[in-house]
């Protein structure tokens, strides 16, 4: 089945998204058994949610101060008029999404062309990161915004009902 938009998927494909957004080392069986189906069901399932990229990838959250990455930074970029649509725009940020202390980057209206979220091991590493994000060409300008403490961070959860 190929989904074309969230109405395709059903009340079980939702229940099995949860699940794995829970706890996604939960085992084919554990899922199969709270959803009162079959493990090969909740196998295909899967598989098809990844084949529709509804299922993107599966990861581990990890604290990031067990790698010392302790420095986090949202960076607003201005693109050059020329960058902003086209091959220059999709240059840029191949160039953004090639570095790996980008974790994110997300097109914005105003201020901002993009907002990244960096993080690094410190303010010196940090400072280096931006010098070369500004070096790209395309981008015009950046505005970096230092964060001092996560107070919370979350990841999406689905809404019941």
């Amino acid at each position: 089945m190929a989904y074309k938009s969230i109405r395709d998927l059903d009340a079980i494909d939702i229940k099995i998204i949860e699940k794995l957004c829970k706890d996604s080392s939960a085992s084919l069986n554990d899922i199969a058994q709270e959803l009162g189906i079959s493990a090969s069901t909740v196998h295909k399932r899967i598989n098809t949610l990844k084949e529709n990229n509804i299922i993107e990838r599966f990861t581990i959250l990890f604290d990031p101060m067990i790698l010392n990455l302790k420095t986090v930074a949202f960076v607003g970029i201005e693109l050059e008029r020329d960058a902003l649509m086209g091959k220059k725009k999709e240059d840029v940020i191949k160039r953004l999404t090639s570095i790996p202390y980008v974790l994110e980057v997300h097109e914005t209206l105003a201020p901002f062309d993009l907002i990244l979220k960096l993080r690094t091991k410190n303010v010196e590493k940090l400072r280096g990161v931006i010098t070369n994000i500004a070096s790209i060409e395309g981008i015009m300008a950046t505005n970096t915004i230092l964060t001092t403490n996560r107070i919370m961070e979350r990841f999406i959860e689905i809404p019941q009902g």
